[in-house]
């Protein structure tokens, strides 16, 4: 290599470096300020909705609390009635503790208009005397039940609400009633808490609220954050101003939030920083690592053509001259292509990118909104329940307390007294039934009514009364009188002797009831819910597939599937895109008891960033490449000039060229060499073959990558992170860039894993027995078949298709095929019983027909035998028949000398007796031997002679070359010629030639020595 293209490299190096920190560089922040600005967008609408949530909830809150002073005041006044109308009032502790059990209160007491007690359920805390109380005693002025007034000591421990009604001028009663039951019904439906937790900003943003006179942490959905000081947690006070919009830190983190003041109170949307930087950290670095690769592949590929022309020396042809700098027109020409694949390829990959990251945090986002708004509409489910049975205790409560007082003063079953005990009770109607069910009393307009014998009417249930049960309560219903929606309450009546002598019935409008559950039902929870900037929530009815709520009313109660859906979207766990109402949305379900709750945003909203970004990384990739381009192909015009170098391959048999066809020259490698997996070396490799090893290497840094991703997931990304959402497989089943995304991911780790199973079975085959490296290279068969065919298998499951289905059609496929693949199947059936009979294995030397050489490899469908002429001989399994094994035992070689009938046969063996040891010294190929057989053939002109010696299989040609030499020796040394008619034999000693001499002798064995030494790989040295 010439120090000038040394230089090169150097340079190339720090070119490809500083464009890689550069272009990271800018990706990140492009990448995070398009984030952000899409957070901008959503969080300023989060805070311009949030006024008009939280007065909505306000309005709830003060509503419930009307609702409970309601009936605490009813409760009093029910006392004050039972007072004045002489219905078993007494003011003595007794009747309170009495009273108290009747009308399910904490406390009752009877005090004077001074404060002092005259009467107790239980002992109490407070002082009446103080003018805390004051407005109890408005109740003497007014002639109605005063206001609440709640205490609350928290060092005394005392919280409480008292509410009053006059008994006469001069004593007034009291319920004391702890107030708790009211604070959890607003924290659980009407609090800020309640409210801000069912709004999100993004996948892992929130809304905290902090006090704008005390900045106290007032909510955050970390409670170890609520009560604490916001400036102390490292909130600066500069930035708490209505509208700001940037960083803040809050208890050592760092987020980005929009700050808008409501009241006294500021309300921050932030998102924190971890959740910004993780998403746009993998984006770009994937991003990076394909802009990174592609820059360093061309500027390889460069230096490896101008390496390769170097040793053909410098043409001046292949210049352009470009002022004081040459274009290399060759390296130009190939790395231009190269360039602009490589800027498709970023564009594609950033594109693919964007739109993966995109859809998954989307698809993460309404899951995780998915999900908080099923627990919603649980909670929702128990506070429905909570109230209807609080409400049905209440209403009970005015029953009781309405058959007491008629028990206690039957007089005043009449219209007028009824019509003012339902107005102290605030019910509807009293009414008082007979043992027999007829109306006796009413405030009804109605008053001749007999409960119905028709277990289908509304009053047939309140038979029950009448033969035993104590109490009643009906579901709310249309009532048969009036048709007004109405529920009704029952209590039986007894005599002096305990016997049921009828029940007294109230009836309630429900319509605080309705109003309240009414809050609690499906639309009412996902009207609250704020997905996005644009998205929003709607449920179907699992039992009839009806819409149950949706943000076009219209719809509501229509079939899903004429609003657009099809049945396979109408289920818990869809993950993709639908149409509704002639819209497109991205939108994931989930299924609860009664509904299939989606969460859905506009199609182009995710999508939004794609192009911007695509079209900016492809200019950064342009540029970054040009520079790359521009330093490969240029050189100054004053550069050293390269003289061509020697190239010889002559000395490698296995390596040379071939022409392609298009014509250019390539260089490769012998069928042989690539069976034994052997490669060329780096610098007998083209440019193009350098080329793919470079390729190779960065998909096995980028399939290595994913893989150990997969393998550690868990302590790498978090579980609802986008990364962690690709590999929980939560997406839905079909051709889409999460099936696909995810089967690539997977067959990274399938190849992976293969490979190494590979290395390591090739590792095992080169220590093992032969009978090992069989097992082996079968195991590596299967396994390579395996991972391709798992792999395949997995992806088609992914992508949706049924593979249960798939399997049985293939069986039914196989068996329309059968005949046409029975070979195939014959194939494979006779590898398995090749190698599990063990009838060869790899490194034997057999012979199959006309075919002889050593076994290469048994694969499950072929078997690869080398003749010893360096071809390749590929068997079909099913063709191998009447093998012979030559490697099961010692082999041994035969040698057949034919003579002429006339010649002495005494004779010849007496010479074969002296001459065979000696040949034996001669021949180290001989184990054993060497051994006359005797005559093995006889005519009437000749007679064949057999030589026999053991030897190794693979010495046997060679052996019986040698062996046919000495007996050739043997035979010229005594002056025996084959086929002669007639011999005359003298003295051996004076017959013997010259020829035979020691010297000429070793003269002549040197030579054969050293052409089989020199011939060892020319030809079949078993023929």
């Amino acid at each position: 290599m010439s120090q000038k293209l040394k230089h090169k490299i150097v340079l190339l190096t720090l070119v490809v470096i500083v464009a890689a920190l550069i272009s990271g560089f800018l990706l990140y922040r492009l990448q995070l300020n398009l984030t952000l600005a899409s957070y901008e967008e959503e969080m300023s609408q989060k805070a311009e909705s949030l006024t008009e949530i939280l007065e909505t909830a306000s309005n709830e809150a003060a509503e419930s609390k009307k609702t409970f002073d309601e009936i605490y005041q009813s409760k009093a006044e029910s006392v004050s009635f039972m007072a004045q109308n002489d219905a078993g009032f007494e003011a003595t502790d007794a009747k309170m503790d009495e009273l108290k059990q009747l009308l399910e209160v904490d406390n009752i007491l009877v005090v004077q208009r001074d404060g002092t007690i005259i009467a107790e359920a239980e002992k109490t805390q407070a002082d009446f005397s103080s003018a805390r109380f004051n407005y109890l005693r408005k109740c003497f002025s007014t002639h109605e039940a005063s206001r609440a007034v709640e205490i609350e000591l928290p060092d005394q421990n005392w919280l409480m609400r008292y509410y009053a009604a006059r008994l006469d001028d001069k004593t007034m009663v009291v319920i004391e009633q702890n107030p708790a039951e009211l604070r959890e019904l607003i924290e659980k439906t009407d609090s800020t808490a309640s409210v801000l937790r069912d709004v999100s900003v993004g996948q892992d943003g929130y809304i905290f609220a902090l006090s704008a006179q005390t900045y106290v942490v007032e909510y955050h959905p970390d409670e170890s954050l609520i009560g604490t000081d916001a400036l102390s947690e490292g909130i600066d006070v500069e930035n708490l101003e209505d509208g700001f919009t940037g960083w803040l830190n809050l208890a050592g983190k760092r987020i980005y939030a929009h700050v808008a003041l409501i009241g006294n109170t500021y309300y921050i949307c932030a998102v924190p920083e971890s959740a910004l930087t993780q998403t746009a950290s993998i984006t770009v670095a994937v991003i990076l690592f394909v802009l990174v690769a592609v820059m360093a592949t061309v500027a390889l590929y460069g230096v490896f053509v101008m390496h390769a022309d170097e040793k053909d020396g410098d043409n001046e042809e292949e210049f352009r001259d470009f002022g004081v700098f040459r274009y290399h027109k060759t390296v130009g020409k190939r790395t231009v292509i190269l360039s602009l694949v490589g800027c498709i390829a970023v564009a594609a990959v950033s594109f693919y990118m964007q739109t993966l990251f995109s859809l998954s945090a989307q698809s993460v986002t309404n899951k995780a909104r998915a999900e908080d708004i099923a627990e919603t509409i649980e909670r929702t489910d128990e506070q429905a329940k909570e109230l209807t049975e609080q409400y049905n205790r209440r209403y009970l409560s005015k029953a009781r307390v309405a058959a007491y007082i008629l028990e206690k003063n039957p007089k005043l079953a009449n219209k007028q007294d009824m019509q003012e005990l339902a107005n102290v009770l605030q019910v509807a109607n009293v009414y008082l039934f007979d043992g027999s069910g007829s109306l006796i009393a009413s405030n009804a307009p109605y008053e001749h009514f007999q409960l119905s014998d028709d277990p289908e009417d509304q009053s047939y249930p309140f038979h029950q009364l009448l033969t035993g049960v104590d109490e009643y309560v009906q579901e709310p219903m249309n009532d048969e009188m009036t048709g007004e929606l109405k529920q009704y309450v029952g209590v039986a009546t007894y005599d002096n002797d305990g016997y049921v002598d009828g029940f007294v019935q109230i009836g309630i409008r429900a319509s605080r009831l309705e109003s309240l559950l009414q809050s609690v039902q499906i639309d009412t929870v996902l009207e609250g819910v704020q997905i996005g900037s644009n998205g929003f929530a709607f449920a179907i009815n699992k039992d009839d597939k009806t819409i149950a709520s949706f943000p076009n009313p219209l719809l509501v109660g229509a079939k899903a599937t004429d609003a657009g859906l099809t049945e396979n979207q109408i289920r818990g766990g869809y993950d993709d895109y639908l149409t509704i109402d002639g819209s497109s949305y991205f939108a994931s379900s989930i299924e609860t008891p009664d509904y299939y709750l989606y969460v859905a945003g506009p199609e182009g909203e995710p999508m939004a960033q794609r192009i911007p970004l695509t079209i900016t990384i492809t200019s950064i990739a342009v540029i970054c490449m040009c520079v790359v381009f521009c330093v490969v192909t240029l050189e100054r015009k004053n550069a050293p000039q390269i003289q061509a170098s020697a190239s010889d391959t002559s000395d490698k048999p296995d390596i040379f060229d071939i022409e392609t066809p298009s014509g250019r020259m390539a260089r490769t490698e012998s069928a042989a060499s690539r069976w034994l997996n052997k490669s060329l070396a780096w610098d007998d490799m083209t440019p193009e073959q350098k080329l793919s090893i470079v390729l190779k290497f960065f998909m096995s840094i980028g399939v290595i990558a994913i893989f150990l991703s997969v393998l550690f997931q868990k302590q790498i990304f978090d579980s609802e992170s986008v990364f962690g959402y690709i590999l929980g497989g939560g997406w839905e089943r079909g051709l889409n860039i999460f099936a696909i995304t995810a089967a690539i991911m997977t067959a990274c780790v399938i190849f992976t894993i293969s490979w190494i199973i590979q290395r390591i079975l090739h590792l095992l085959s080169s220590i093992l027995s032969a009978r090992g490296e069989t097992v082996c290279r079968l195991l590596l068969s299967l396994t390579k078949y395996g991972s391709i065919l798992g792999t395949l298998y997995w992806t088609l499951s992914t992508i949706g298709v049924d593979t249960a289905t798939l399997l049985a059609s293939a069986g039914l496929l196989t068996l329309a095929i059968s005949f046409g693949a029975k070979d195939l199947v014959t194939d494979l059936l006779c590898g398995l019983f090749i190698i599990f009979e063990g009838e060869f294995r790899v490194g034997d030397r057999i012979s199959v027909g006309s075919n002889t050489g050593t076994v290469m490899e048994i694969g499950i469908r072929t078997t690869k035998i080398n003749d010893g002429d360096g071809n390749v001989i590929v068997l079909r399994n099913s063709a191998i028949s009447n093998v012979i094994n030559r490697t099961k035992m010692d082999s041994y070689a035969s040698v057949d000398i034919e003579i002429t009938v006339g010649e002495d046969l005494p004779y010849l063996e007496t010479i074969l007796k002296k001459e065979l040891p000696r040949i034996a010294g001669r021949q180290p190929l001989v184990l054993d031997g060497p051994f006359y057989k005797g005559v093995v053939a006889l005519s009437t002109s000749t007679m064949t002679l057999r030589i026999v010696a053991r030897c190794n299989e693979k010495d046997r040609g060679a052996l019986e070359r040698n062996l046919k030499r000495e007996m050739r020796l043997m035979l010229t040394r005594y002056n025996i010629a084959p086929y002669q008619e007639q011999f005359i034999h003298t003295d051996a000693e004076e017959n013997v030639r010259t020829l035979k001499d020691d010297e000429e002798l070793q003269e002549a064995d040197d030579f054969v020595k050293s052409q089989s030494s020199s011939s060892k790989d020319i030809g079949n040295d078993n023929k």
